[in-house]
């Protein structure tokens, strides 16, 4: 008689196995924000279109992108260190955030002789904005930038009327910071661990931000910088979407939460009406809007996600009546596999690419691109209305940042020291 039969698995399942076996003893000590989850149906990165080759539309040779590119002054450090966004004052001066928390103005914008399609730029220092990571910000009427700092949480700074294109007054800004926490609705108070964009209600001031994610960026200790990046892709293979929209309002000093479970909250963007604020789920290659008012007020809805790639920073252009939507990379093929395959497999393997070393983490794939979209009416549905990119990121990769000036799509870039410049028309 046959008592016993041979169970016969598959090797992925005695990995699958292996692996959940070795989680569940050590996670506590090798998973500090836990182990990856499972992505509900109809979410993830590996959804979506792939990239055309064809289109190069984003290339210099196109003849519609520009570079600004700073003017070092010899034995001077650079200041435009990786800005994630290009921010404007209401007077026109251009500035942005780099990588070493300071506040940087540009001016004196001159052709290169030696190639059309580039300008150079003065940059000066106008404030140091203390120990965190700023990335984006909004100026408002007063002249007050409103930013997110991906470590402290949402500050501001209020430049002196002198300080807007002349940096020789003597008078020093103060940076407040406003929130680093926010109070729920049962009394308790969680923290904002990764704010990450900011826009402004044009008829309230009400202050819009995203908080991308519960996951808190620590400092690379072979470069003493803060690895935003790595943070967020912790909180891609995790796949806990715990992003959300946050709102400040200026005249109470009080933020209260609008929206949750974003798969890496990221973009904010406010319509001239303020009537619905857009933010971007990274991981999920979604724009969500939120409704502030109407028949549809306080509620979600997922209104476009067909992007070749992940997406990152937006703005709307109260001018055109569209928004912007930047895309800095396409999906590499390890991570678009994991998240293809069943379930129970698929985030064994990502709790296990979590494990990595951070320099053993998938890269981003070398792509650039933004998309500008039709948020919808009550005439039409939202609509992708063109994607402009380098499929092989030659002039532009990267891009974490859209912002949109009179006419011009100015791009920004984590990994770069250069911005690009796009004739929208």
């Amino acid at each position: 008689l046959q008592y016993y039969r041979p169970i016969l698995m598959s090797s992925s399942t005695v990995i699958a196995i292996f692996i959940a076996v070795v989680l569940q003893l050590f996670s506590s000590q090798l998973l500090p924000h836990g182990p990856a989850v499972d992505i509900p149906p109809n979410h993830g990165p590996h959804l979506g279109p792939d990239p055309d080759p064809s289109d190069t539309s984003l290339q210099l040779a196109s003849g519609k992108l520009a570079v600004i590119r700073e003017r070092v002054e010899e034995g001077m450090e650079a200041l435009i260190v990786h800005p994630e966004t290009v921010i404007f004052g209401d007077d026109g001066t251009m500035y942005v955030l780099s990588e070493g928390a300071k506040l940087v103005m540009l001016s004196d914008f001159r052709q290169d002789v030696k190639s059309p399609s580039t300008l150079t730029a003065k940059a000066a220092e106008v404030a140091h904005l203390g120990v965190g990571r700023p990335l984006a910000g909004k100026f408002d009427s007063n002249g007050c930038l409103y930013y997110a700092d991906a470590i402290l949480g949402l500050a501001r700074i209020c430049l002196p009327h002198s300080m807007t294109g002349n940096t020789s007054t003597t008078m020093k800004p103060n940076v407040e910071l406003l929130a680093s926490r926010v109070q729920l609705d049962d009394g308790t108070w969680s923290p904002i661990s990764y704010a990450d964009d900011v826009d402004i209600g044009p008829k309230t001031g009400h202050v819009y931000f995203s908080d991308a994610s519960n996951v808190r960026s620590d400092r690379d200790l072979s470069t003493g910088i803060w690895d935003i990046v790595y943070a967020s892709k912790v909180e891609g293979m995790r796949g806990s979407m715990t992003g959300r929209l946050l709102r400040y309002k200026p005249e109470t000093g009080k933020v209260d939460v609008l929206a949750t479970g974003a798969a890496f909250g990221n973009g904010v963007a406010v319509d001239k009406d303020e009537t619905y604020v857009l933010y971007t789920a990274t991981f999920d290659r979604a724009v969500m809007k939120y409704h502030l008012t109407g028949e549809k007020a306080g509620q979600v809805e997922r209104i476009l996600d067909q992007f070749p790639g992940i997406l990152d920073g937006a703005d709307c252009s109260h001018e055109r009546g569209t928004c912007f939507v930047a895309i800095p990379t396409s999906i590499p093929l390890l991570p678009k596999i994991i998240y293809s395959l069943p379930s129970f497999i698929g985030k064994r393997l990502r709790s296990l690419l979590m494990l990595l070393p951070r320099t053993w983490t998938p890269k981003p794939e070398r792509y650039g691109a933004f998309a500008e979209i039709h948020p919808g009416d009550e005439q039409s549905a939202p609509s992708i209305k063109r994607i402009v990119q380098d499929p092989d990121g030659i002039d532009m990769d990267m891009i974490t940042g859209v912002t949109e000036y009179k006419g011009k799509l100015y791009l920004a870039s984590l990994s770069h020291n250069v911005i690009g410049v796009y004739d929208l028309d």
